[in-house]
């Protein structure tokens, strides 16, 4: 590396375009409307809807960008059909349960119940049985959360064997991430780095919850002082902590929380979230798109307030300038650099 480098950052391109975040509502009366439309969301065949006492109803509304994208279905009517996704990842729960997948496999059959996520098939069709009732979805680009599923490693992207269902300890810290970033996720308006952040929290969730463990390996332990403050900052890093709050959340005093903090990890709390922050800002850097998305944008929507400090503890950290991340070819994918035009923008994301 050569002094200049070393002390010379490069210059930003501020040629930047925002994230396009789609928002889409579709609602109808007409069966025979509502089986095309799922048809083709879903890559579906033999969508058929029963008849029942109430009217038929559909509504049908997602919010994303081409990574992600939180989308609710009500549907007034017993339906059923065979979908199949095509290159996504899609994890669902039912408000009122009783939905039936792979339900003409008595062997494998999954029935969800109210309010627990599970994953649909991928990479292969599958049957389904729906009665009446509300579900909610999360669709994953499957090459942005192929990607996300190897940062920090050697390993390519490949495709991900995914069970259905997950073990219901490994649930928990999903559905607490769902629960504060879903709000932020519906906003349209929030986008670039904001986003990026929000969509890879949330991948990064999911690929914890279903990947697949070695039961020989995983343990299940006490949660402890330092485990706490941990689970806390992982959900709070973008947010200005300091250490009464970390403390506080832990349910310690400051003094505890740093003895702890020395003893485990040979480090402070504050020093651990400015590690943490570092690897958030490295992940989105990555996975970015330079047009897209500017440094700035990405280091404040990882806690960063002082873009100097975050450049120099970026390069001292990864030997290399923030920017450096953004522009090279090293990044394992950009999937938001994938264009997709007004005309086809309601068949591709929604």
């Amino acid at each position: 590396m050569s002094p200049h480098h070393a002390t010379t950052p490069p210059p930003v391109d501020t040629d930047v375009r925002r994230t396009h975040v789609s928002e889409f509502v579709r609602r109808g009366s007409d069966p025979e409307e509502a089986r095309a439309f799922y048809q083709q969301v879903y890559d579906g065949r033999e969508v058929a809807f029963a008849p029942g006492a109430e009217p038929f109803a559909f509504r049908y509304r997602a919010t994303g960008d081409g990574r992600v994208s939180l989308r609710t279905s009500s549907v007034s009517a017993c339906r059923s059909g065979i979908l199949a996704p095509d290159r996504q990842y899609v994890l669902a729960w039912s408000v009122e349960g009783g939905i039936v997948l792979d339900d003409d496999r008595d062997d494998e059959a999954v029935t969800l119940r109210p309010g627990v996520p599970v994953m649909y098939p991928a990479g292969r069709p599958f049957h389904a049985w729906a009665p009446p009732g509300t579900q909610h979805l999360v669709h994953f680009d499957a090459d942005f959360l192929e990607a996300v599923a190897v940062v920090g490693s050697d390993a390519s992207p490949t495709p991900l064997t995914l069970p259905v269902t997950a073990q219901p300890d490994r649930l928990g810290p999903l559905l607490s991430v769902l629960r504060e970033v879903a709000p932020t996720m519906l906003d349209p308006l929030v986008v670039d780095g904001d986003r990026a952040v929000l969509d890879l929290r949330l991948a990064e969730a999911a690929i914890e919850a279903f990947h697949p463990v070695d039961e020989g390996v995983a343990r299940s332990t006490p949660a402890s002082t330092v485990e706490r403050a941990k689970a806390f900052m992982y959900a709070h890093f973008d947010r200005p902590l300091a250490a009464t709050d970390i403390a506080a959340a832990a349910d310690v005093s400051v003094r505890t929380l740093q003895e702890a903090f020395q003893r485990y990890e040979a480090t402070t709390p504050t020093t651990w979230l400015r590690e943490l922050r570092l690897e958030k800002a490295r992940l989105g850097l990555q996975l970015a798109d330079v047009h897209e998305t500017s440094v700035a944008a990405v280091a404040h929507s990882c806690g960063f307030r002082h873009m100097g400090r975050f450049s120099g503890a970026y390069e001292a950290r990864y030997g290399e300038y923030p920017a450096d991340t953004l522009r090279g070819q090293r990044r394992l994918i950009a999937v938001a650099s994938r264009t997709i035009g007004a005309e086809r923008a309601e068949t591709v994301l929604f």
